[in-house]
């Protein structure tokens, strides 16, 4: 804003030395400050216009924060829920001689434990979803014949289910 000022001065200087009538001289002089007087409130409009966006994206900064804090709470309690830690205690029961122990698994989930009653190496198996023979999720390697006896037992029974609706529906009319 100085150089503003002192680039107007200048001007007013310049003008002062190069009009000599001093009724144009008072005239000009009114005039290029009226001009200046419109492009500083049109700055001062600007700067408002201005000042209002900044208020509005400083106010959304705040609620994405907000939103953002929340996210980290749930994102973090999810973490916990789902990832063992690898500084736990878990207590163990021995399969082979039920003996109960605590066991540390600083170096994260480890596959296998030995039994510190018994000797004998028990295999730790953290992920229960996963096939037993394969170690592969939802396989059918494992197929239990009495499994699909079962569904095919419970499909019998909801297709019954069915054709006594449709007698009794029919019985009704």
């Amino acid at each position: 804003m100085s150089n503003l000022k002192k680039r107007l001065n200048e001007i007013m200087s310049d003008l002062e030395k190069n009009i000599k009538n001093q009724e144009d001289l008072e005239y000009v002089k009114s005039q290029v400050y009226n001009i200046s007087l419109l492009f500083l409130d049109e700055i001062d409009k600007i700067a408002e216009l201005n000042l209002g966006r900044i208020n509005l994206l400083i106010d959304r900064e705040k609620e994405l924060s907000k939103k953002i804090a929340t996210m980290e709470k749930v994102i973090n309690n999810i973490e916990k829920e789902m990832y063992i830690s690898p500084d736990c205690d878990f207590e163990i029961v021995c399969p082979y001689c039920n003996a109960e122990f605590v066991e540390e698994f600083p170096d994260g989930m480890e596959k296998e434990v030995k039994c510190p009653e018994c000797g004998n190496t028990i295999e730790l198996d953290w992920l229960e979803d996963e096939c037993a023979c394969c170690d592969h999720d939802d396989c059918d390697c494992c197929y239990d014949g009495e499994d699909a006896e079962e569904e095919e037992d419970s499909e019998e029974q909801e297709e019954s289910n069915e054709e006594n609706d449709e007698t009794n529906n029919e019985d009704d009319m």
